[in-house]
């Protein structure tokens, strides 16, 4: 990848350049970035790249034939023009894995009191990092560019990039290293347990939480959909040519046992199912191997079959909880908790299982679910009004 950043000031992209993750990614030749002045491509005596707003105002604005002279000379048909603007799309993970596919990306950074209007027509799209003001686009041009130059294939490992926050709409989880205990803080067991199975239910589910409490709007946001070519919506990928794709199909879907493979060349659409979503069900691959990582499937009521019945476990597991809630009389906390945790459910189904369960089936696990939360309510509500007038009776004796 290339990356040029028009700036007034390339002394301050030094260090950023020669440190860390992006100076690697440079010296390994997964990333060239250059700095240019735009002051060189300026016409006048001076060397003037702003000027007076017409109509009045305070402040300089940054001149059109600098700028427009900079891109012209440097800008091929691979290039990706990004003014970085207060008036821009804001920044996100999302964006970064799409700017990351892009061969050469050129960066506008303003300075001043803005850019003139005109700039903005030889640019594909604007970018803001956050709503807030700063006094240039060069700090943004270097977030934006570490953002996307880690997510280089090559730049950092693989598994790395797939484990971090805003993967999937949800936060990272909590990670511990040595000591086990420092200062009566405790590494959580389950980490310590050398069971896969459950430190990624664990990690799921922290995940989840964290989301909830720090950040719920990450929850409601759904995934675009591009209109062209590979099409993404949550764990499915739809691809619309598919001639020189060799796509199996699975025939057979049995608890446990191995699943029969066939060729099928008129499948339309497959779907890469995460591993969690088949939590309870053997698979093996080719080679006998029991570690299955991700597996390829294009019947959706095979899909649908496996959704449903990890929906069906999280709900007993809620119901249990509501039970244990009620079982413990003056489990206070208990109660605000387990509500918490019955809202966290439904959120996490709509996000995560509704691509799979369909409207119907998912509108009838939501009213189930409601269901058990006011029955739960009205058992705990009786509860306490016994307990209370109990009291009652003894202070009057």
């Amino acid at each position: 990848m290339k990356i040029d950043i028009l700036t007034l000031f390339p002394d301050m992209f030094n260090g950023f350049k020669s440190e860390s993750i992006i100076k690697r990614a440079i010296d390994g030749d997964k990333v060239s970035i250059n700095t240019i002045n735009f002051r060189d491509f300026a016409t006048n005596k001076h060397k003037k790249v702003d000027d007076t707003p017409y109509g009045g105002g305070s402040g300089m604005v940054l001149m059109c034939q600098p700028i427009f002279d900079a891109v012209d000379n440097i800008k091929t048909e691979k290039s990706k023009v990004i003014l970085l603007s207060p008036q821009g799309e804001k920044f996100s993970q999302k964006k970064a894995y799409d700017l990351s596919k892009e061969e050469h990306l050129i960066f506008i950074c303003g300075h001043y009191e803005g850019f003139d209007e005109r700039i903005k027509s030889i640019c594909d799209e604007e970018i803001s990092i956050g709503d807030y003001v700063l006094t240039g686009g060069e700090l943004p041009a270097m977030v934006i560019c570490d953002s996307v130059v880690r997510l280089i294939p090559g730049v950092i490992d693989d598994e790395s990039s797939k484990n971090e926050s805003f993967n999937d709409n949800l936060l990272d989880y909590p990670t511990y290293t040595k000591p086990r205990n420092y200062k009566g803080m405790q590494v959580p067991e389950v980490l310590l347990s050398g069971n896969h199975e459950k430190i990624n239910k664990w990690r799921n589910e922290k995940r989840l939480k964290i989301t909830s409490e720090k950040r719920p709007d990450l929850l409601k946001n759904k995934v675009k959909i591009e209109k062209k070519g590979i099409k993404e919506n949550k764990n499915k990928i739809y691809i619309d040519d598919i001639k020189n794709i060799k796509v199996t199909e699975i025939k057979q879907a049995r608890k446990t046992g191995n699943y029969k493979i066939s060729r099928n060349e008129e499948i339309k659409a497959i779907t890469i199912l995460n591993p969690h979503l088949i939590n309870g069900y053997k698979l093996k691959g080719k080679n006998g191997s029991n570690s299955v990582n991700k597996i390829l499937i294009v019947k959706d009521s095979f899909i649908k079959k496996i959704a449903l019945k990890n929906v069906r476990k999280k709900i007993d597991i809620l119901n249990y909880r509501f039970n244990l809630v009620l079982s413990n009389e003056d489990d206070d906390e208990g109660t605000s908790r387990v509500l918490g945790e019955a809202e966290m459910l439904k959120q996490m189904i709509i996000n995560a299982y509704a691509n799979y369960l369909g409207s119907e089936n998912l509108d009838k696990i939501i009213k189930n679910i409601n269901y058990l939360v006011n029955e739960f309510v009205k058992a705990k509500t009786l509860q306490n009004s016994f307990l209370n007038n109990s009291k009652q009776e003894q202070r009057s004796r």
